[in-house]
C-alpha cells in the first residue's frame, strides 16, 4: 500500500473527519426520535410487527456505527495517509473494518423492515411471494458481504496491518460490494415506487396523497446517497483513511436517511396518537386497539383495492378495524369486482 501511494504526488492535508462526526451525529439524533416514538405508538396501539423490530435492530447498529465513527476522528480518520500516523492508521482501518459489517447488516435489515411493512399493507400471495424473494437476495447479497469480509485475509487481522498474513486480491471484496450496492439501489427503488402506485390509485383526498407520497420519496433520497458511495469506492486499498472515510460519509446518509424516511412514513400514525391518544374501544370491537375506519375509506369504491385500502388506513394512519366498521366496509365493497382483485 505504501508503494502504491508513493507514486501519487502528495495531497493536500485535508480532513473530513469532523464533518462525517457532524452528519452522523446530527442524523443519528434525528434517528433515535423518530424510531422510538415510531416504536412507542406502535407498542401503545398493540401494533408492533416484525418491520418494527427489524428498524429496531438497524436503529441500534447505526448508532454503534456513529460511536464508532467518533472514535476514528480522533485518530485521524479523514485526512490523508500520508498525514497519519502509522499507529493511527492501522486503529482506523481496524474501526472501519467492524463498521463494514454493521453496515451491511444494518443495511438489510432495513430495507427488510420495509418490506415487511408493506406486507402489513397489502398481503396478497403474489405480492409476499416477490417481497420475501426480495428479502432472501437481501440477506445472500450483503451477509454475502460479511462472509468475504470476514475470510478475505488469513488471520483477519492482516486486513487492517497489511502485513503479517495473506489477502485475496481487493478487487474480490470491491466487486462484492458493487453487486450489493446495485442490488441494494434496485430494492430502493422496488420499496418507494410501489407504495407511489398504490397511494396514487386509493381514493382519498388530494392533499393526503401529496403527503403519504412525500414523505415514502424520501426514499429515493437515500438511493441516491447510494449511487454516491458506489461511485466512490476504488479498486486499490491504499489511502484508505482517506477513501473509506468518503465512502463511509455517503453510506450513513443512505443509511441514516433511509431509516428516518422508514420512519417518517408512519408519522400520521404517530400525530394521531399523540394528539388524539389511543382509540377508546367501542363495545362491539374485538380487541382493545379496534376503532372506526376513517370516513374517506369507507366512502371510497374502487374495485380491486377493499383489502389495500382497509390495511392501509389501519397501518399509515394509526386506525383499528372494528366489527361494526369492517361490517360496513364489507357491505360497500360487496358490489366490487372482488374477484378479480383475488385473482
Amino acid at each position: 500500500m505504501a508503494s502504491d501511494a508513493s507514486k501519487q504526488p502528495l495531497p493536500p492535508d485535508e480532513n473530513v473527519g469532523p464533518v462525517i462526526v457532524g452528519v452522523t451525529a446530527s442524523l443519528t439524533v434525528l434517528v433515535v426520535i423518530t424510531t422510538c416514538l415510531r416504536l412507542y405508538t406502535r407498542w401503545a396501539l398493540r401494533k408492533l410487527g416484525w418491520d418494527d423490530y427489524t428498524i429496531a435492530a438497524t436503529a441500534l447498529l447505526a448508532v454503534a456505527r456513529t460511536a464508532i465513527q467518533a472514535v476514528q476522528a480522533q485518530h485521524s480518520n479523514g485526512r490523508h495517509q500520508v498525514y497519519v500516523s502509522a499507529e493511527d492508521y492501522i486503529f482506523n482501518n481496524m474501526l472501519g473494518y467492524y463498521t463494514q459489517i454493521f453496515l451491511f447488516a444494518s443495511s438489510c435489515l432495513l430495507k427488510s423492515s420495509v418490506c415487511l411493512l408493506l406486507l402489513r399493507i397489502k398481503d396478497t400471495r403474489a405480492l409476499r411471494i416477490s417481497l420475501y424473494t426480495v428479502m432472501a437476495g437481501l440477506f445472500i447479497t450483503n451477509f454475502g458481504c460479511i462472509v468475504i469480509l470476514l475470510a478475505q485475509c488469513t488471520p483477519v487481522s492482516t486486513y487492517w496491518k497489511g502485513t503479517g498474513g495473506v489477502c485475496w486480491d481487493p478487487k474480490v471484496r470491491i466487486e462484492a460490494f458493487y453487486v450489493t450496492i446495485s442490488y441494494n439501489l434496485v430494492t430502493d427503488l422496488l420499496c418507494s415506487l410501489f407504495p407511489l402506485v398504490a397511494v396514487w390509485r386509493l381514493t382519498i383526498p388530494f392533499q393526503t396523497k401529496v403527503h403519504v407520497s412525500a414523505l415514502i420519496s424520501l426514499g429515493l433520497l437515500a438511493t441516491g446517497f447510494g449511487v454516491a458511495r458506489a461511485l466512490s469506492l476504488r479498486l486499490k486499498a491504499y489511502d484508505m483513511s482517506w477513501t473509506y472515510a468518503i465512502a463511509s460519509l455517503w453510506s450513513s446518509l443512505e443509511l441514516f436517511i433511509g431509516i428516518i424516511a422508514a420512519n417518517v412514513a408512519l408519522s400520521r400514525s404517530v400525530y394521531r396518537f399523540l394528539r388524539h391518544g389511543k382509540p377508546s374501544a367501542p363495545q362491539h370491537a374485538r380487541s382493545a386497539d379496534d376503532c372506526a375506519l376513517p370516513a374517506a375509506v369507507l366512502q371510497a369504491n374502487i374495485p380491486g383495492r377493499e383489502h389495500f385500502r382497509f390495511e392501509a388506513s389501519s397501518i399509515l394512519e394509526g386506525g383499528g378495524s372494528s366489527c361494526e366498521s369492517q361490517k360496513i366496509y364489507e357491505e360497500k365493497a360487496a358490489g366490487s369486482e372482488t374477484e378479480k382483485w383475488a385473482r
